[in-house]
C-alpha cells in the first residue's frame, strides 16, 4: 500500500509539471504554453498573498486560489527577484503596482540592457516594451513583469546574443505572437540536460519561429510550468517572486 501511494504521488507530481504542448526546435526542447486573445482576462500575476506575504510557490498560489473558489489551469514563474522574494522590477497584481519600474543599472540578466516589461491592458491587450519606454505608455494594465533582458524587440534579436555561445541554461520567457496577438509562455525541459539547455540566442530564435516580434526572458534554472494539478498534489521545492496563472 505504502509503495502504491508514492507511485501516485510520484504520477501526481509528473502529471502537473507537463506543459501544454512539447515542441522540439534547432536541436532544444522546449515546454509551450499559449493564452488566446478569448482567454486572457482567466491571466493573472501573483505575488503576495491575502496576508501581504509572498505566495513564493505553487502549493501556496494553489491553497490561495482554493480559498477564492478557484483552480490552476496554468501556471509558470515570473521574472527575476531580489532577497524577499521581492521583484526586482516592475510588478502590477490586480491593476495595483506592487514594486516600481526599476531603470537603474547593474549586474546579472535582469540589469543586461535593453531589458523590458511585459504587460496585459483589458481594453488594448498585451505587450511587451523595452522597460525605458514604459512610461511614456498611455494605459493602465492590469498586470505587468518587468525583467531581462529582451529577447526579441521588433523582431531583433538582442544585440548582446551571440549564435555559438557556450553558455546553455534552462531558461523561461513569454512572447506575443504578432497576427493573433496571443500569449505565449515557453520554458526549455527541466530533465533533459542536453535538449534542455539553451543559449538567449536559441531562445530569442525560437519566438521567432513561433512568429513572435517581441519576447522576454524571465528566469533560468528555477524556471517551472504546470498545468491543471490535480487536489493534493506535492510540488518541487521553489521560491518564486511573482507567478502567472490561468485560472480554471
Amino acid at each position: 500500500m505504502k509503495q502504491r501511494l508514492l507511485t501516485l504521488l510520484c504520477l501526481a507530481i509528473t502529471q502537473a509539471v507537463l506543459a501544454a504542448d512539447t515542441l522540439e526546435y534547432d536541436g532544444a526542447l522546449y515546454h509551450v504554453y499559449r493564452v488566446p486573445v478569448a482567454q486572457q482576462s482567466r491571466l493573472h500575476l501573483r505575488w503576495l498573498g491575502q496576508a501581504g506575504k509572498p505566495l513564493s510557490n505553487f502549493g501556496a498560489l494553489q491553497d490561495e486560489l482554493g480559498r477564492e473558489g478557484k483552480k490552476i489551469a496554468f501556471a509558470t514563474n515570473a521574472g527575476i527577484y531580489a532577497h524577499g522574494p521581492t521583484p526586482c522590477g516592475l510588478m502590477i497584481c490586480d491593476g495595483k503596482e506592487q514594486v516600481p519600474l526599476n531603470l537603474a543599472d547593474g549586474d546579472g540578466n535582469f540589469f543586461l540592457k535593453p531589458n523590458g516589461v511585459f504587460y496585459l491592458d483589458d481594453v488594448t491587450g498585451p505587450g511587451i516594451v523595452e522597460a525605458s519606454e514604459y512610461p511614456a505608455l498611455t494605459i493602465k494594465p492590469r498586470l505587468a513583469n518587468q525583467s531581462g533582458p529582451l529577447l526579441l524587440r521588433k523582431g531583433v534579436i538582442h544585440p548582446a546574443f551571440r549564435e555559438n555561445s557556450p553558455n546553455l541554461r534552462q531558461r523561461s520567457a513569454v512572447g506575443i505572437v504578432t497576427k493573433t496577438r496571443e500569449i505565449v509562455f515557453v520554458m526549455s525541459d527541466r530533465e533533459d540536460r542536453v535538449k534542455g539547455r539553451v543559449t538567449f540566442h536559441q531562445l530569442a530564435r525560437l519566438f521567432l519561429h513561433l512568429g513572435c516580434q517581441d519576447a522576454l526572458y524571465l528566469d533560468g534554472d528555477i524556471s517551472q510550468m504546470i498545468t491543471s494539478p490535480a487536489p493534493g498534489t506535492q510540488f518541487r521545492p521553489n521560491t518564486f517572486a511573482g507567478m502567472f496563472v490561468v485560472t480554471d
